[in-house]
């Protein structure tokens, strides 16, 4: 069996920080070993979730080799895989083949495990759901040391407490996943910029419809009456004979530039992102741009850039996504967000808009509405802000999203959640009655009592 070692370890936000017996094993049969270890313990994939919840300091089981593919059936699109593959590998092998994955996250260096623990969504959610809605069934460890196979009609209470569940049922051995088929590696894509966030919500309606894909990027360092403005975009699947490239020419995505260490902090301030962002949405006019995308520079962008969160320097950064949800009012909701935020002089380094549908399971985020995710450098004010941020949202019946979150408390989960955060808990705690599965976010959140 692989040695224990001490690492410091971290979601993708580099904050927090925390020293962690690992393991790291070559075989999923040594899995239930390390079940048998004292104290809680926790799987974690690439640890690209943001905050804390892929932290355990008495033991992290890190999963990333066990990253086979188990059987790929071509006709139907059906592909089982171990919970170590990633988003990219799988990508890679499936894209030339004519499928995708239904449900893209913004990034694919993630594993498909963590995914699906996750429930990650794209910038189809309204069209696609989250990534737990493509998936036909899990082999997951339980806490008992017993595997069991879980399903949408088999075990079908712990499949839908396990997605989105942040690892709290236990370790996701395996997936079988349904894809999309597509008839190129190319995608048309519209983008424009739109003055106001009226104009923005509006795109998206007129887009809905239509479009396979839609996002929106706000200009975060807009004040006063332009407050709001942005970059809208969507995009849609086409054929080699409206101009997509051939399924055979799809490439793996290469990164580009890498940031070699983090930088100091003092690199990405207002100023410099303000530059960044007047160049940024200074290159697209109200003018309809359409033109031919690879998959890549559409699904994900910041991929090209290697380990980008190093720019926020060593004290890292939060990543903040809320959910607003579909009323009549729902434009002035965000904009009195927006504005709360520039009150208390807070400027996010970068403004993600998204629309939803309502998704399944006990603690899905995605509800029908729209999301905007922000990131903010880890400094004092801005802990001292989001915890009052959480309370707004929580009183307008919005909530955080768990994989992006790292200072959430107890009280505003369970208003955020309800009754669903309820009858989750009471699920995993029937499943996990000793607490062997904990994270510091549990912790924090008060999921589990140990006795």
């Amino acid at each position: 069996m692989p040695e224990s070692k001490q690492q410091t370890l971290y979601g993708w936000g580099h904050a927090p920080l925390a020293e962690c017996r690992t393991w790291r094993p070559e075989k999923q049969r040594e899995l239930a070993h390390f079940i048998n270890q004292e104290g809680p313990v926790l799987a974690r994939g690439l640890g690209r979730s943001y905050g804390d919840s892929s932290l355990q300091p008495n033991g992290v089981i890190l999963t990333e080799r066990l990253n086979h593919l188990i059987d790929f059936d071509s006709n139907r699109g059906m592909v089982r895989v171990q919970a170590g593959v990633t988003l990219k590998e799988l990508m890679d092998i499936t894209i030339p083949r004519g499928w995708i994955p239904a449900a893209i996250p913004g990034t694919c260096h993630v594993t498909l495990g963590g995914a699906f623990a996750c429930n990650v969504h794209g910038k189809n959610q309204y069209r696609e759901g989250d990534f737990a809605e493509h998936v036909q069934s899990i082999r997951l460890l339980l806490p008992s040391g017993e595997s069991v196979d879980c399903s949408t009609t088999h075990n079908r209470e712990i499949f839908w407490t396990t997605a989105g569940g942040m690892g709290m049922t236990g370790i996701i051995e395996e997936l079988t996943l349904k894809l999309k088929p597509i008839s190129s590696s190319s995608l048309s894509s519209t983008t424009y910029s739109v003055e106001t966030l009226e104009d923005m919500v509006g795109a998206f309606e007129e887009y809905r419809d239509s479009s396979d894909y839609m996002v929106g990027w706000i200009d975060h360092m807009a004040r006063g009456e332009d407050i709001g403005r942005g970059i809208f975009e969507a995009a849609t699947h086409i054929d080699t004979e409206s101009g997509g490239a051939p399924l055979s020419a799809y490439k793996p995505q290469k990164k580009g530039l890498n940031v070699p260490f983090f930088l100091p902090s003092f690199v990405l301030n207002r100023y410099s992102m303000a530059i960044y962002n007047k160049l940024r949405f200074r290159k697209y006019s109200a003018w309809r741009k359409t033109e031919t995308s690879g998959f890549g520079q559409f699904f994900h962008p910041l991929d090209r850039i290697g380990n980008w969160n190093r720019l926020y320097g060593k004290r890292g950064f939060f990543q903040y996504q809320c959910m607003f949800p579909d009323s009549p009012d729902v434009v002035a909701q965000m904009l009195t967000f927006l504005s709360a935020l520039h009150s208390k002089n807070l400027f996010s380094f970068l403004a993600v808009i998204k629309y939803h549908r309502r998704s399944k399971g006990l603690l899905t985020f995605s509800q029908a509405g729209y999301s905007i995710a922000l990131d903010f450098p880890n400094t004092a004010r801005v802990q001292a802000v989001l915890p009052q941020l959480n309370r707004w949202v929580a009183d307008n019946g919005g909530r955080v999203y768990l994989a992006k979150d790292a200072i959430l408390s107890a009280e505003h989960f369970r208003i955020m959640y309800g009754k669903a955060a309820t009858d989750w808990e009471s699920v995993i705690n029937q499943i996990d009655p000793n607490a062997k599965f904990t994270s510091l976010m549990s912790d924090r959140l008060e999921w589990k009592r140990r006795e």
